[in-house]
């Protein structure tokens, strides 16, 4: 019955993102990286899992990158998590992958603002990794696979109802 409980309070969605990474001015991007977000009693848990950053068709595996127990602010018709502190990543289980960087630094900083809806995530993550001489900046832009673009009201449908949804959410500020 517990168990049962705990499932049924627990709410997970996987975003399809497109990811941008900016190391000291030089960015790479990828599509099509899944991103996790689980609710759980309003609080939220954001992973990356087995992140592999491509630059220039050279695979660099980082690691599973997760921010856990932060609380959400529901407003304007999304959710907002904001994080900051260090997080120790860890070791992807990609089996096309022997060895993780991400374990290798440490308790790294790292500052996030994630905006999310059902359908819908945008996240800005900065990691400065001092002891290198790196800041790195990650965008994350994702959507649910069935989610339909422009259906702010999630009625399935994209028409006026959405324009009104929006003004909705404009005025109510």
């Amino acid at each position: 019955m517990a168990a049962l409980c705990c499932a049924m309070a627990m709410n997970a969605t996987t975003y399809t993102s497109h990811l941008k990474v900016t190391i000291n001015g030089t960015s790479a991007e990828q599509d099509q990286v899944p991103v996790e977000v689980v609710e759980d009693d309003a609080t939220y848990t954001l992973t990356l899992k087995n992140f592999v950053l491509v630059v220039e068709g050279i695979p660099m595996p980082v690691g599973n990158i997760e921010v856990a127990g932060v609380k959400g602010i529901d407003q304007f018709g999304y959710t907002t998590i904001m994080f900051n502190s260090p997080i120790a990543i860890t070791p992807g289980d990609d089996p096309n992958y022997d060895f993780w960087m991400g374990p290798d630094l440490g308790e790294v900083p790292l500052d996030m603002v994630a905006r999310f809806t059902d359908d819908a995530l945008s996240a800005n993550i900065d990691i400065n990794l001092a002891l290198l001489g790196q800041v790195i900046g990650v965008q994350l832009f994702g959507v649910v696979p069935a989610a339909k673009e422009g259906d702010v009201n999630r009625d399935g449908e994209v028409n006026i109802a959405d324009v009104n949804r929006i003004i909705e959410i404009i005025l109510s500020d």
